[in-house]
C-alpha cells in the first residue's frame, strides 16, 4: 500500500481507540486543552470587553443605540426567520466547480449595515493566532503558503460544509466568550446566522438549523473565531510532531520534513480526531499529499521552491490574451462566463502576488485589446 493510500485509509477509518490515544494526551500532545482560550458565559464581562478593547454593552437598548438604530428595528432584524425564504437574505445555489452546489445568501440592505457594524465595531478587534491566514488584514494565500515552501511533504486538506457546520448555538457562544451576555450575545448571533429555507435544504444536507450565512460580511471573522480552539488543538499537534500548520478559510494545511513523513501514522488519527471533536469533518475528496519531487501545492499556489502560481495556469492566461489579439477578447470566452473580461483581470491579480512584472505586462495586453 502506497504512503497516499495508507493516509487516505487513516482519514477515512475508524476513530483510534482510547488506548491508543491517551497515552500522548497524558504527554501533554493536541489532545490537551489550550491553556488560554475564550470560553462562553451567559454573563455580560465588562472587564474582558475592556481588554479586547469592544464596546461595554450590557443591554439590547445600549446595543441597538450603539448600532444607531431603533430598539424595534434591532427586534425584526434579529426576529428569527419563519419556516420559509428568509426575509433578511436573498439565498440561491451556484454550481461548485467539483461539482455539487454552494449556497450563498446576499443579506438585504438593512441586515448587511448591521453586520458590518458588528464586522467593524467587534469582530476587527479580536486577535486570531498566527497560524490563521485567511480573511485576516495583512494575510493572504500568499503568506499562508510561505509557510509550508522547501519542506519533504505538504499534506492540505479541506474541512466540509465550513460555513453550513457552524450553528447559531456555535456563534452565540463566540460572542459571549469575549464578554458579552445573554441580552447582547443572542440579538447579535440572530444577526449573523440565518435558518435556511425549505427549497434550498437539499443543497445543504438536509440540514434545518440556523447557521453562518456564507455571503454575509460577519460570516469569515466569525468562522475564524469558531475555529480558535481547533487551531490551537492543531497548532500544539504540529508543534508536538515538528511540522508546519496553518488554516485559510476551510483548507488545512501541514508539511514537514522526513521525520515527519515517519510519523504520519501516528499524526493522522490524532488530527481525525481533533476535527471530529471539534465538530468539523474533514472532506477526503479533497486531500492532496505530496512529497518534494511532486508540484507541492497550498491554497492554489505551488510551494516546493517558493510560492508560485502554477505554470499551467499563466500559460492559460498567456495564450488567452495572445489570441484575442487575433480574434477579439470576446471570442476567448469558450465557458459564456457573463463578466468574462472582469474574471480575466480577477485571475491576474491572483497572478500579481507572486509574479508581478509578469502580471503587469499582461494587464497592460489586456488593456491594449480593441473593445
Amino acid at each position: 500500500m502506497g504512503l497516499f493510500d495508507f493516509i487516505a485509509r487513516l482519514l477515512g477509518g475508524a476513530e483510534p481507540s482510547a488506548q491508543a490515544t491517551a497515552q500522548p494526551a497524558a504527554r501533554g500532545g493536541a489532545a490537551r486543552q489550550p491553556r488560554r482560550r475564550l470560553r462562553a458565559t451567559a454573563e455580560h464581562d465588562p472587564g474582558r470587553l475592556a481588554a479586547l478593547g469592544l464596546p461595554n454593552l450590557a443591554t439590547r437598548d445600549e446595543l441597538a443605540r450603539a448600532m444607531g438604530i431603533e430598539r424595534r428595528e434591532l427586534d425584526w432584524l434579529s426576529a428569527p426567520d419563519p419556516d420559509a425564504q428568509p426575509r433578511h437574505y436573498v439565498a440561491f445555489a451556484v454550481p461548485k466547480a467539483t461539482g455539487g452546489y454552494r449556497v450563498l445568501y446576499a443579506p438585504k440592505t438593512r441586515t448587511k449595515m448591521a453586520q458590518r457594524w458588528i464586522l467593524r465595531n467587534i469582530l476587527d478587534y479580536v486577535p486570531l493566532p498566527t497560524s490563521v491566514h485567511g480573511f485576516v488584514p495583512g494575510r493572504s494565500i500568499h503568506t499562508n503558503a510561505q509557510e509550508h515552501t522547501g519542506q519533504d511533504i505538504v499534506l492540505t486538506l479541506d474541512l466540509e460544509d465550513f460555513f453550513p457546520s457552524i450553528t447559531y448555538r456555535r456563534v452565540r457562544g463566540v460572542f459571549q466568550a469575549i464578554g458579552y451576555g445573554e441580552d447582547v450575545a443572542v440579538p447579535l448571533a440572530l444577526l449573523c446566522t440565518v435558518k435556511p429555507a425549505e427549497e434550498v435544504r437539499e443543497f445543504l444536507g438536509g440540514r434545518r438549523h440556523r447557521m453562518l450565512p456564507q455571503g454575509a460580511p460577519t460570516s469569515p471573522a466569525l468562522a475564524n473565531l469558531t475555529c480558535r480552539k481547533l487551531d490551537a488543538r492543531l497548532a500544539g499537534l504540529a508543534a508536538r510532531f515538528g511540522c508546519a500548520y496553518t488554516r485559510y478559510a476551510d483548507d488545512l494545511a501541514f508539511s514537514g520534513d522526513v521525520a515527519f513523513v515517519r510519523s504520519l501514522k501516528r499524526f493522522i488519527p490524532l488530527l481525525r480526531r481533533i476535527v471530529r471533536s471539534e465538530d468539523f469533518v474533514l472532506n477526503r475528496a479533497k486531500m492532496r499529499f505530496a512529497r518534494r519531487g511532486a508540484s507541492q501545492r497550498v491554497t492554489g499556489l505551488v510551494v516546493n521552491d517558493r510560492p508560485s502560481v502554477p505554470r499551467r495556469y499563466r500559460r492559460t492566461l498567456r495564450a488567452i490574451l495572445h489570441n484575442a489579439r487575433r480574434t477579439g477578447l470576446a471570442a476567448q470566452n469558450l465557458t459564456n462566463h457573463p463578466s468574462f473580461e472582469q474574471s480575466l483581470r480577477g485571475q491576474l491579480e491572483f497572478v500579481r502576488a507572486t509574479h508581478p512584472e509578469l502580471a503587469a505586462r499582461m494587464l497592460a495586453e489586456l488593456d491594449a485589446l480593441p473593445r
